[in-house]
């Protein structure tokens, strides 16, 4: 037989053979057969190297180690999910999907939530072409050599004919290969991976894919990146893949009750331990596609679909000492330093005690025997305190009157529990604030990172916001890192942020409780810093969802000595933001706006210009948008958009009407 025939039949017979492992659970060949058809492959494709094609099952071995990973874009974005802990959280998302849908009763797919790291699989003509991880939604990274070694990963579906579609899923250990895997890791001498879910995290980055390879990673399918007419529910999708050789999950259900629902989730609770591999929840969908698209996706999430998440896992130790920890706004949050202790597979030492009525109400002290648990299997907090049997116990926990990093005076704003440090001199609040500053979403001050903003404190440069704004050019230089080139275009940024918005300025002030929507709102009705200075709480309540507490917290920042001292110092500093009015004639206002394929813009940039003019934005095409703005590569979205008529611009023509450009008629 020709050399390049052989090979096609070999990767053929291979690719048959891990469908029925991977995806049948079954085989018809030994393990010592299926080695020798494997040998026999890359000794060929080794003497006739142009006879390898992309898809080839040798893949699975890795290939070189890469410098560092390309970036890819997610169009749709890869959502997260919202969350629900209880049957009443449940019961309040089935309401609201049968209210919403006006229906009296709807199918959900009840799959289990798996424990992994989410992950995109981009076929063209059926042949993997790119693997991509979640990031943060829209931008990820390109791990496609790493997602070849991945056996459970079809390199060419079982699809019959070419097709182009995008496969998405969690990539994880199962619980006997994580521990098989980590006890061969002891007997070679090297360190043993803390839980399965970092294990594929790290993994699933390695550089040098051969490593990845080594490790016995598995991926089941669970969601598509597009859509198909002739798929309608959640259960053909996965009926589908399953025929394209993916693995899906055995436990997944179709309930038509929430009694249903509660019922799977109980059985997955019971059965939690003895499952395969770990779980922390139940996802619940809509099965049927087109309710989906009725309900659309708020900025994160689909409103289609919820994680039930598992009770934590509890375990006890020991409350050591209780500290204070200062963030960004200047909140101090009490925290439990712990005897460590492992907790659903990690290590934990620190836990937050929330604020001073929580540990009022759950009377913790030094030394007592606590209950600990990560929330929603992530976030260290402390459940309850075990008093000892002999009730000699520590001096009951009283927050501070004083910051205990910078001395400084708290306050208690009206109606919270925290209490925040107000100095904005605060070492420990400084170089989050000046982080805060700097970021994209406030002044957007490019090179001004982490880690400069922590030398700039550190070394005495920077004291407040405003000192950045009087910095030293030879001083700047002197810094690690920091040649002129760096300075000269740090300078230049920061001479552009002089020019920014009152709303991204007030986002930039981070005043505790004002986020980035209140800024804009309250900027957009105030539009001066001398307007707000003069306004009174009565009128900062009357802006759309600003209520007395946020209003309140505007008001005493900017009447506050030390609070207004940093207001005036950046006034000196050539500070006068402005926000430009909507006028009720702005072409967009009342229009819903969506964007898609490749803009000069990035998406919070364009977000924030349609915002600004009046638009809603939102990321899913569906029965209420009324713009689609289309970039270079539009795809699904564009087709759906024509399909329901929505009007669709170009980027030119968004600027135009945005009032951000001329038009040319």
């Amino acid at each position: 037989m020709k050399p390049q025939k052989e090979i096609s039949n070999l990767s053929e017979l291979i690719r048959k053979y891990n469908r029925q492992y991977y995806s049948e659970n079954g085989s018809s060949i030994t393990d010592s057969d299926y080695d020798a058809l494997m040998n026999r492959l890359l000794l060929l494709e080794k003497q006739y190297p142009e006879f390898k094609t992309q898809d080839s099952p040798s893949a699975r071995v890795g290939s070189v180690p890469v410098s560092g990973f390309a970036a890819v874009v997610h169009n749709p974005p890869m959502l997260s999910l919202s969350n629900v802990f209880s049957n009443e959280g449940f019961l309040q998302f089935h309401n609201r999907i049968q209210n919403e849908l006006k229906v009296n009763s709807v199918e959900y797919s009840v799959e289990p939530k798996l424990d992994g790291v989410s992950l995109s699989l981009v076929y063209r003509n059926s042949v993997l072409v790119r693997a991509g991880t979640r990031g943060d939604g829209v931008n990820g990274e390109d791990v496609t050599e790493n997602a070849r070694t991945i056996r459970s990963i079809p390199l060419r579906l079982n699809s019959g004919q070419p097709l182009d579609t995008e496969v998405r899923g969690e990539v994880f250990f199962k619980t006997s290969s994580f521990l098989r895997m980590n006890s061969e890791r002891k007997d070679n001498g090297k360190p043993v991976f803390a839980n399965p879910r970092n294990a594929a995290s790290g993994s699933l980055r390695q550089l040098d894919s051969s490593v990845t390879a080594e490790r016995p990673l598995s991926f089941i399918a669970y969601a598509s990146g597009g859509s198909s007419s002739n798929i309608k529910t959640q259960a053909e999708l996965l009926k589908q893949f399953h025929q394209w050789g993916f693995s899906v999950n055995s436990e997944n259900r179709i309930c038509t009750t929430a009694e249903q629902v509660t019922a799977v989730y109980n059985s997955l609770v019971e059965k939690r331990a003895d499952l395969p591999m770990e779980i922390d929840g139940v996802v619940i969908k809509l099965n049927s596609f087109s309710h989906r698209e009725l309900l659309g996706s708020v900025s994160r999430s689909p409103r289609w679909a919820t994680a039930w998440k598992f009770h934590a896992e509890e375990l006890s130790t020991v409350l050591e000492r209780i500290e204070i920890q200062v963030g960004r706004t200047g909140r101090l949050t009490p925290v439990a330093v712990l005897e460590p202790v492992q907790v659903g597979g990690v290590t934990v030492s620190r836990a937050t005690l929330h604020n001073q009525d929580e540990v009022l109400r759950k009377d913790v002290r030094a030394g007592d025997i606590v209950l600990v648990r990560r929330a929603g299997d992530v976030i260290p907090e402390v459940v309850k305190s075990i008093p000892p049997v002999d009730a000699t116990r520590g001096a009951a926990f009283v927050m501070p009157d004083k910051c205990p990093v910078c001395r400084g005076p708290v306050v208690q704003p009206d109606n919270e529990v925290n209490l925040y440090c107000i100095n904005p001199s605060c070492p420990a609040r400084i170089r989050r604030s000046l982080q805060h500053w700097a970021s994209r979403k406030a002044l957007d001050i490019e090179g001004m990172g982490q880690k400069l903003c922590e030398q700039l404190v550190d070394s005495g440069m920077v004291h407040s916001i405003e000192d950045i704004y009087s910095l030293n050019y030879h001083e700047l230089t002197s810094l690690e890192n920091m040649g002129e080139l760096k300075v000269s275009k740090l300078f230049a940024a920061l001479e552009r942020s002089r020019s920014v918005s009152l709303s991204r300025y007030l986002t930039g002030l981070g005043i505790p409780g004002i986020g980035e929507v209140a800024s804009r709102d309250i900027a957009a009705e105030f539009t001066t810093v001398e307007a707000l200075r003069n306004a009174a709480e009565e009128e900062l309540m009357a802006v759309k969802g600003v209520g007395p507490v946020a209003a309140a917290s505007v008001r005493r920042f900017f009447t506050s000595p030390v609070t207004s001292a940093v207001v005036q110092h950046l006034l000196d500093a050539g500070f006068n933001p402005v926000e430009k009015s909507i006028k009720r004639g702005t072409s967009l206002v009342g229009e819903t706006v969506v964007f898609t394929g490749q803009l000069s813009l990035t998406r919070q940039e364009a977000g924030r210009i349609a915002s600004a003019a009046g638009a809603k934005v939102t990321t899913a095409v569906t029965g209420s948008t009324t713009l689609l703005v289309a970039g270079e590569n539009a795809g699904s979205k564009l087709k759906k958009a024509r399909k329901l008529g929505v009007k669709i611009l170009s980027e030119d023509e968004f600027m135009v009407l945005a009032g951000k450009a001329d038009s040319q008629e």
